[in-house]
């Protein structure tokens, strides 16, 4: 079989995982957080309380855009904002206790997921997909450092 060929099966059967793995992962983790509330989470609990501005540089996304999700976490209780003493025009977003609790119950669906997810692969399987998974992230970041330049 050619390559393009490969390429051409491997491209409709990732469309196919894709879709599924996406759907099985909002039905079973959404009901806790988005995955993108989650990744916020996870980076107040890692770093501590964090400027808008530094999460949605470290998240890629924009800043408008961690201000709607951290409104949504807020809302929920999960997490809070506080100012600066010295300079009330600096606002931190903080975890709360409350975001800490669903954020562990978020990981420990996240690993059954994956578990459910690649069932029945061997460790030499997972070692692979681990290897391609770097490679691909390594093209995609590749790829995005040219584009910046």
């Amino acid at each position: 079989m050619s390559s393009q060929s490969s390429l051409t099966d491997f491209e409709q059967l990732y469309i196919q995982v894709q879709r599924s793995v996406s759907a099985n992962w909002h039905k079973r983790l959404d009901p806790l957080v988005s995955a993108s509330q989650a990744m916020i989470l996870r980076m107040l609990d890692k770093n501590g309380p964090q400027k808008a501005s530094t999460l949605a540089e470290q998240l890629r996304i924009t800043p408008g855009a961690v201000t709607s999700l951290s409104d949504k976490l807020i809302a929920c209780g999960y997490a809070s904002r506080s100012r600066v003493s010295h300079d009330r025009r600096v606002v931190y977003l903080e975890i709360t206790e409350r975001g800490s609790e669903v954020l562990q119950q978020y990981k420990i669906e996240l690993k059954r997921t994956v578990a459910d997810l690649f069932a029945g692969l061997s460790d030499e399987d997972l070692a692979h997909l681990n290897r391609i998974y770097r490679q691909v992230l390594h093209n995609i970041e590749s790829a995005r450092e040219e584009n910046q330049a």
